[in-house]
């Protein structure tokens, strides 16, 4: 795994379910409610996907994506006078912009074709030895 990235998805879990918790603490319509636990459980959810991935960074590509979602959600969840709009944008624009930079940083180090290569020369190798024996 890319250890230089590997705080974003940390950052990212943390931030994820403090936004899970927003639909409980804060006062807030059904709408908002359901945006801000629904989309603070996708983004945990693939938070927690790129610290165990090998390749993290479709990962972090999804996770930029869902902190777009979540940023926007006071809008479209018509929720933008509640107290869960705030969580909602502050930790969508900081999830998108950890991810995003994780992407980008995943995407310059090659992290996909260096894992593909690792994998294949790890398969090759275990398939040697099996003929070996």
């Amino acid at each position: 795994m890319n250890t230089s990235t590997r705080w974003t998805g940390a950052a990212a879990l943390i931030l994820g379910l403090v936004t899970m918790s927003a639909s409980f603490w804060s006062d807030t319509t059904t709408a908002g409610t359901g945006f801000t636990l629904g989309f603070g459980a996708i983004a945990s959810l693939y938070a927690l996907w790129s610290l165990l991935a090998r390749d993290p960074t479709k990962d972090h590509w999804s996770l930029t994506v869902v902190g777009l979602v979540l940023f926007i959600a006071p809008w479209v969840g018509q929720f933008a006078g509640d107290g869960a709009a705030w969580t909602s944008w502050i930790a969508g624009a900081l999830i998108m912009g950890l991810a995003a930079y994780a992407y980008t940083h995943d995407e310059s180090a090659n992290v996909t074709e260096i894992t593909k290569e690792q994998n294949r020369s790890t398969y090759e190798m275990r398939a040697r030895k099996i003929r070996a024996h």
